[in-house]
């Protein structure tokens, strides 16, 4: 079946289908019903195929409560480049647990709070294949009873083919109307039986590649959008928005060729002047051409700091990616044997090697905006990279520059740069993950009770490197300090030791101004290994207890062994922190878990026992018990009823207690070096709002006095707009994040309607105990805003009266004027967070026979049955959802109706299917939606983007009697022709698309797939 909200359809006629007892995703016990007391869908591996999806992520991000993901659209810089995680309802993809055939499969997310998603342990679906994929199934809201941690949002449980007999081909290849972003997909399967069917080995082999797109390949994203200050208004209730969009949006403060300013301030109009070529009279801004000759600059149309609007500022859309190039090798193996009728081995291999990149990214910036290692670089006119005309011209500045003091008659000037042209960040990723399972099952028979037992062990590793080029500060400072060699004439680095040591001058005025040799000399490569290692060790006993007039009592118990262990170790430099970001540390952690869980299955009404509106009525009961060598002791929990008062209608409902264990990063995160910035409550231009301004007024004020300030202190906080370096930090006393969880609703599958089911549930979620990463935001908030004194103002410190800056955050190694030095604001991770989201799914699926319908009146003409249409209608709702990281509730976001988030989304997909031919037309829809439930029209314009509709196309065609014909020994061989966004829809006006909507435009496919 298709992606249902459903869990099986009718069998012709409306009877009951044949089915063989199997394992359904959220139960460990075997079951004819393909039904569970949590909302469940299903992906089959023949959608995946008529899709064209060559990543299963493709697949089950298409779903309508699928957030937004962490993949390679998008930039993706640090250690998460090339990764794909899903993201159910929005709540983080560390809160979605992936099994593959129900057992827990190594994660891909490096331990590093620069991994680019949330700490944890998610697996990476670039490392599964398709071509063995069965099913996909997903629960919602719950399975931490029988799966254990991580399934806050659901359970995504891929279920493999682990056996197949003959060879199957398949080949891909894409491309996008604007011809580029080409993909590439080639595959085989092939499988065997053996010794009477005892023995089967079954195996695949797939290539991916997909190529990169930069930023400005679409005029979505190459447009530049941002809000920005909005000089028509002038208070905040003249009923005039205080922020408007924009576009072409620039960087006025910076150029990638460099700006030169009289000072170290951000003001454009410090820009130092020239006379303007178009009327010599008047004098126009200047910046840097190639050769470092001053050409005219525009800095736009300025909104405020960092925002312009066209011009010749930054674009930072020249280096950001829209799509990240990534190569993946997938390799699976099944091996399967029968000792006998009571006794099974099974065993399991997976091997993945992935091949990212990162080709565009930010530059190595000096610049006003920025503060310590990356504020504008004083410059000299003595620097013998000036040109002549160029150093005569400063110096020829209406206003007067400051006097070097080094160089009589010389005088300095402030370099804005960002400098794309010498180290940048551009980020290689690599890596392999390799998994083993080796399991025994059985059964056997106690007093004619039938009972199954497994036992597996399960061994995963992913294990990788990231490389990115940077600059070693030190030698970069060497560098830019340029004098003329007496001797030579030639430019030499002034300090002579330096010299001596291989210093190369870096002549920075001009883009592409750089020497390969100062390159070079200033260069490091910042590399990143890590590793992840799983081990589990898992036991069952099912069965029948005993007959109750419904049917049996089953049950199964089980214990569970895991240890998870992670390290992540950066290289030399980066672990010093020789470039322009924070240092690094190395991180290396491990836990351990003891599992003990029960579940029972107990039928009151079915079969022959029935009453009026009791058609059956069965009980569900789970229970886990989880020892974490870190965390301590927890418990998750589920009970639920499966009711059909008729056979038609099946109502179903649950309550469950499920967790999220501490990830080893939000542990074992060594003290490390972080660059701060935030939202100050003090600051003069906050003091008056926030949750309740009087109280934040009051706490403030408190604070200045305290600090030898007036009450009223006016203070215009920097950390604003500057960094300023603290520290962040794991947690040991972290424990179990908690979720309560319910959801009830029903399947519907009426006999007087062959082929039609409706499905509908009500799914709620409330998170405690959150692990979030404290930033210095939250901190200030907590300190501030709470109505009673917090640890948290005990994680900063401001100056006093005497400070160089009283009343400022101060970052490490400033003095207080107390006699005290600062140690920087203290960030890291507090179980204090909560979550809470209501939201409903809705499944419509019906198949109908054209034949039927109009009574075989076209069977003659058609020379056949017209065919058959199958409908799969998919909804989601979402009716709250709400985030406070603090849990005091003051600081709440509310996520709904927001962009990414929509209250409303859905999937439609019509398949009409006649002999060999197959089209599938597939509609997704996303209602209108906020920017943020926080803006009015006060604030700012527009509030909201519109609904946006995409069209997909896939056609197949099943060629084998062609092969047949000729010959060629084919059993099977199918055509396929796809076409996403069928219509070419931008994403809504005000938005890149990014994650949530499509930016890459119509793309084609086109696959031919032969079996034999």
């Amino acid at each position: 079946m298709p992606a249902l909200a459903q869990e099986a359809a009718s069998a012709p006629n409306g009877a009951a289908p044949e089915l063989d007892e199997v394992v359904v995703t959220g139960s460990r016990i075997r079951r004819t019903e393909l039904t569970s007391v949590q909302p469940i869908q299903v992906i089959t591996n023949q959608r995946i195929e008529e899709r064209g999806f060559t990543n299963v992520a493709d697949a089950l991000n298409e779903l309508p409560s699928s957030g937004i993901p962490v993949n390679p659209i998008g930039d993706q810089a640090g250690f998460g480049t090339g990764r794909n995680f899903v993201n159910i309802f929005n709540l983080g993809t560390n809160r979605t647990l992936t099994l593959v055939n129900g057992r827990r499969f190594v994660g891909g997310n490096a331990a590093s709070i620069f991994s680019g998603a949330g700490a944890g342990g998610q697996v990476d679906l670039n490392v599964i294949p398709t071509g063995l994929v069965d099913r996909i199934e997903t629960i919602q809201a719950g399975g931490s009873a029988v799966y254990g941690s991580d399934a806050i949002a659901g359970v995504i449980n891929i279920i493999t083919k682990t056996r197949y007999d003959g060879v199957e081909v398949d080949g891909r290849f894409g491309i996008s109307d604007h011809n580029d972003g080409e993909s590439y997909r080639g595959r085989i399967i092939a499988g065997t039986s053996l010794f009477d069917d005892k023995l089967s080995i079954a195996g695949s082999y797939e290539y991916n590649e997909t190529t990169g797109l930069p930023f400005t390949s679409r005029a979505v994203t190459a447009r530049q959008i941002a809000f920005a200050v909005n000089p028509a208004n002038t208070s905040s209730t003249d009923g005039i928005p205080g922020s408007i969009l924009i576009t072409n949006r620039r960087i006025p403060e910076t150029t990638l060729g460099g700006l030169p300013f009289r000072t170290g301030g951000a003001a454009v109009s410090g820009l130092l002047t020239i006379p303007d070529p178009a009327n010599p009279a008047a004098r126009v801004a200047a910046q840097f051409g190639p050769g470092g000759v001053l050409l005219p600059y525009n800095p736009g149309t300025f909104f405020q700091s960092s925002i312009a609007s066209g011009g010749d500022g930054l674009n930072l859309a020249e280096l950001a990616s829209l799509q990240s190039p990534v190569k993946r090798h997938v390799a699976t193996g099944f091996v399967n044997y029968k000792i006998n009728d009571n006794l099974r081995l099974s065993s399991e291999f997976f091997f993945a090697r992935f091949d990212a990149f990162e080709p565009f990214n930010q530059p190595i910036f000096n610049a006003p905006l920025f503060g310590g290692n990356s504020a504008s670089l004083s410059m000299s006119t003595a620097n013998p990279f000036l040109p002549a005309a160029t150093r005569a011209a400063i110096l020829a500045q209406p206003t007067l520059l400051p006097a070097d003091p080094a160089n009589a008659g010389e005088r300095l000037f402030f370099l804005s740069r960002s400098s794309a042209d010498i180290g940048n960040n551009k980020t290689r990723g690599k890596g392999d993950t390799k998994r083993a399972v080796f399991a025994v099952e059985g059964d056997f028979e106690v007093l004619d009770r039938k009972f199954d037992w497994n036992v597996s062990a399960n061994f995963g590793e992913a294990k990788g490197d990231f490389r990115s080029p940077n600059i070693d500060q030190s030698k970069f400072l060497l560098a830019i300090d340029a004098v003329r060699d007496p001797a030579t004439g030639a430019a030499a680095c002034r300090n002579v030791t330096a010299r001596t040591q291989g210093c190369v001058p870096l002549n920075l005025f001009g883009l592409g101004g750089p020497s390969k040799a100062a390159i070079d000399y200033v260069a490091v490569q910042f590399q990143s290994d890590f590793k992840i290692l799983q081990t589990v060790y898992n036991g069952n006993l099912s069965g029948s207890l005993f007959t109750l007039p419904a049917g049996d009592v089953r049950f199964n118990v089980g214990y569970e062994y895991r240890l998870e262990k992670s390290d992540f170790n950066p290289n030399d430099p980066q672990e010093r922190g020789v470039g322009r970001s924070a240092a690094i540390s190395s991180l290396a952690g491990k836990y351990n878990t003891n599992e003990y869980y029960a579940e029972g299955v107990v039928p009151i009404f079915g079969g022959d026992f029935t009453l009026p509106l009791m058609h059956s009525l069965e009980l569900d009961g789970q229970y886990r018990h989880v020892e974490n060598s870190l965390a301590g002791k927890d418990e998750a929990w589920t009970y639920g009823f499966r009711w059909k008062p008729i056979s038609d209608l099946m109502i179903r409902a649950q309550k469950s207690q499920s967790f999220r264990a501490p990830a080893i990063t939000e542990v074992f995160l060594p003290n490390a070096t972080s660059f701060l910035t935030a939202t100050d409550p003090c600051d003069a231009r906050n003091i008056a709002s926030g949750p309740n301004p009087t109280a934040r007024a009051a706490n403030c004020r408190a604070a200045f006095t305290a600090l030898g300030l007036p009450a009223n202190f006016s203070l215009t906080s920097q950390v604003q707009a500057a960094t300023v370096q603290g520290a962040t930090s794991g947690n040991p006393d972290l424990r179990n994040e908690v979720a309560d969880q319910w959801s009830a609703g029903f399947v519907y599958q009426p006999r007087w309607l062959d082929g039609l089911t409706v499905s509908f549930d009500w799914v709620n979620i409330e998170l405690s105990k959150g692990i979030f990463n404290f930033g210095l935001t939250s901190i200030l908030q907590v300190c501030y805003d709470s109505p009673t004194a917090q640890d948290a103002c005990n994680r900063f410190m401001r100056g006093t009266s005497t400070a160089a800056r009283p009343g400022q955050i101060l970052g490490f190694g400033e003095a207080a004027g107390n006699g005290q030095t600062s140690i920087g604001p203290q960030t890291g991770f507090i179980n204090a967070g909560y979550i809470n989201f209501e939201g409903y799914t809705a499944g419509v699926n019906y198949r109908v026979e054209l034949d039927s319908v109009f009574n075989g009146a076209f069977a003659n003409w058609l020379n056949g049955s017209p065919g058959r249409l199958d409908f799969d209608f998919d909804m989601y709702w979402v009716d709250s959802q709400e985030t406070s990281v603090t849990g005091l509730g003051f600081d709440v976001n509310r996520d709904e109706s927001e962009i990414g988030n929509a209250t409303w989304q859905w999937k439609m997909e019509t398949t009409y299917k006649r002999d060999d031919l197959q089209l599938v037309w597939t509609v997704n829809y996303q209602s209108e939606a906020v920017f943020n439930n926080d803006f009015n029209l006060e604030t700012r314009f527009p509030l909201r983007v519109n609904d946006y509709f995409i069209h997909d196309a896939a056609l197949s065609y099943d060629l084998s009697g062609l092969g047949k014909k000729t010959g060629l020994g084919f059993d099977k061989v199918v055509a396929r022709l796809v076409v996403r966004n069928l219509f070419d829809k931008e994403a809504p006006y005000g938005t890149t698309g990014l994650g949530v909507y499509d930016p890459i435009g119509r793309y084609y496919q086109v696959g031919l797939t032969a079996r034999f």
